[in-house]
């Protein structure tokens, strides 16, 4: 099981319709990845959104206000993508004769909301040409695939096995620093992993793997069938394996697993079933 980057700041803002101010910044942050400023003006409180990161993220911002009216839904969910500063949305004091009020948080998850698998991609056995794999837990496995992971496959593997992409794309994370691991959820956000982005904007990811393992860098491109790095047993994890799958954002609490097939000597548009050997091609 990979982990889940999930993160919410509490903002409580309060002014007299009296007293207004002008072009005052307030920057919130969280885990070095998302920026949120606020930019009061008068009774105009505008919001922006800052992603520190190389992924695209999805934030659901929940704001509750007094004597304003907002620009957007006050439950409001949005895409940052990766790299880049966009505006969210405005709050505007709605009687000028009376003070007024918000409040907001904000969750952001990894991933788009936005972005729509193309299911006609078959994707590769994420391992070298020739080898084959047990597969130890499918789709809704029992053991951890379930909410969120639930289209995800573990393949049963030994430590240092080469990890192949199984779909091309734009390297957008990698963690290779931790040599931890343990068979109870405490150990989950041990895992070491390298995450791809798609040309349909959903992230491929592949977990678990070994300390110093990573052979590529954020930023590089990959074809399908290129070194990626080298399996591992980090993380929330009961044996050596390879645990693999893709996934969009739902909104900025959780993300969605999307089913996917593959190709194989034993066949192509596969649905990987467990307690089956997969040989890649």
């Amino acid at each position: 099981m990979t982990i889940t980057r999930l993160a919410s700041i509490v903002m409580l803002m309060l002014a007299a319709a009296a007293s207004p101010r002008g072009g005052q910044a307030e920057r919130s942050c969280s885990k070095e990845t998302i920026c949120v400023e606020t930019t009061q003006n008068g009774g105009t409180v505008t919001f922006s959104v800052e992603n520190a990161k190389a992924f695209d993220t999805t934030v659901t911002f929940e704001t509750e206000v007094e004597n304003m009216t907002s620009s957007q839904p006050l439950r409001y969910t949005m895409l940052a993508p990766g790299g880049k500063t966009v505006p969210a949305f405005t709050l505007k004091q709605a009687d000028k004769s009376l003070a007024w009020r918000y409040q907001y948080r904000f969750h952001w998850t990894i991933g788009s909301a936005e972005a729509v698998h193309d299911d006609s991609v078959v994707y590769a056995m994420p391992y070298s040409s020739g080898e084959a794999f047990t597969v130890i837990q499918g789709f809704n496995g029992t053991f951890s695939h379930i909410g969120e992971q639930a289209y995800s496959i573990d393949w049963n593997m030994p430590e240092g096995t080469e990890i192949h992409a199984a779909r091309g794309g734009v390297v957008v994370d990698v963690k290779d620093d931790e040599n931890r691991g343990g068979e109870t959820p405490e150990y989950k956000d041990y895992a070491n992993y390298i995450r791809v982005r798609h040309d349909d904007g959903t992230i491929g990811e592949y977990v678990h793997l070994q300390q110093g393992g990573a052979r590529v860098k954020v930023g590089q491109h990959v074809n399908t069938g290129d070194l990626l790095g080298l399996s591992g047993n980090t993380g929330f994890s009961n044996r050596p394996h390879l645990h693999f799958w893709v996934y969009k954002a739902f909104d900025g609490y959780t993300r969605q697993s999307l089913p996917i097939v593959f190709k194989a000597r034993e066949g192509s548009g596969l649905t990987l079933e467990q307690g089956q050997t997969y040989t890649a091609e």
